[in-house]
């Protein structure tokens, strides 16, 4: 059974951004035994990260990848709709973040892009921090993340960090072999200095069922005006409205029977575009044959395009999680080489 191909509200939306200047370019890096390093660009106009990755799998041998069904807690409790409709309402509240510097003339790049895979010692001792703090490894990393370039890019007043979590929307068998776009997203509104415990509490409350179908809904209806409406609803955004970037999770793979397959990935790595200075960091997470990747991706309205600075918040992100580990962290691979004591 092969991935199916078909045009989407999302891709629309993408289509849209990328008249004002923004991008939706994203790259999958695959590593193989042999040493070989597979560098693959998509665009989100064409696909989701999900998407990306059934393309990609199809050119590898020795086991089989399929995307996951929807699977987001909820039920019909009038407190889980109440709190689903809050937290979408609240998501289309305008927001302002107040950066040390943010260059809106900036034009776009998507080179400034670093990431880590952490070997499998290091992937279990960070998975053991998270269990010992009674959190999960979304929660460590968004709150090693989010510390990171509060420090780097915001200024001393800015308070509270809103981010945007994108949900895997696939509903049904054919839909997890659809290539297209499939997710919805919820935000999270998070203090600059929230330790785990505590975004971890607020990752439980704004993931909701209902909040991620009502922006999913709104998502397919918005997809129904024509080009320009939608470049004008995009362009006023872009005058209003600046979050911190997305924080996405593709999940945990694992696959024994291709454990000594040269065709087959020992580790990859994905990040999210962080096409549009509303939106100017893109963290992509993804853990892969036993090792985690950590990417991350900045609009050049924050780095004047020197790639350097990208490298540099990744690094003292990895310290981060390093001093919750209480241990040296090592690599399987990265975009530059670096030691993290």
């Amino acid at each position: 059974m092969g991935v199916h191909v078909t045009h989407d509200s999302l891709g629309k939306i993408f289509r849209v951004e990328k008249r004002l200047g923004h991008g939706d370019e994203f790259e999958i890096i695959s590593h193989f035994s042999t040493g070989k390093v597979q560098i693959s660009s998509f665009h989100h106009e064409d696909c989701d990260g999900l998407g990306a990755l059934l393309i990609e799998s199809a050119q590898w041998a020795g086991a089989t990848f399929s995307a996951p069904l929807f699977r987001v807690p909820g039920d019909a409790h009038p407190r889980s709709l109440i709190r689903g409709i809050t937290g979408f309402l609240d998501d289309f509240l305008p927001s302002k973040t107040l950066w040390k510097n943010l260059d809106l003339a900036a034009e776009y790049t998507p080179k400034n892009l670093a990431w880590r895979i952490l070997d499998e010692d290091s992937t279990g001792a960070l998975l053991k921090c998270a269990r010992t703090k009674k959190v999960s490894l979304n929660s460590l990393l968004l709150s090693a993340v989010n510390s990171a370039v509060a420090h780097e890019f915001l200024r001393d007043e800015q308070i509270f960090c809103r981010w945007l979590i994108p949900v895997n929307m696939r509903m049904t068998p054919e839909e997890v072999l659809s290539t297209a776009n499939h997710t919805s997203s919820v935000g999270m509104k998070i203090r600059r200095s929230d330790s785990p415990e505590t975004i971890e509490r607020i990752f439980r409350i704004s993931l909701n069922k209902w909040r991620v179908l009502f922006a999913n809904k709104l998502a397919n209806l918005v997809s129904l005006l024509t080009e320009e409406q939608l470049f004008q609803l995009a362009k006023k955004r872009g005058e209003s409205n600046f979050w911190m970037g997305s924080f996405s999770n593709l999940g945990h793979w694992s696959f024994p029977e291709a454990l000594e397959n040269e065709r087959w990935p020992l580790a990859i790595s994905i990040a999210p575009p962080a096409g549009t200075p509303c939106f100017p960091v893109g963290v992509g997470v993804v853990t892969w044959q036993g090792r985690l990747s950590i990417s991350l991706r900045l609009h050049s309205a924050l780095t004047s395009g020197d790639k350097v600075i990208t490298e540099s918040v990744l690094n003292s992100m990895c310290d981060i999680l390093s001093r919750c580990m209480n241990s040296k962290m090592s690599f399987f691979a990265s975009s530059e080489p670096q030691e993290i004591v």
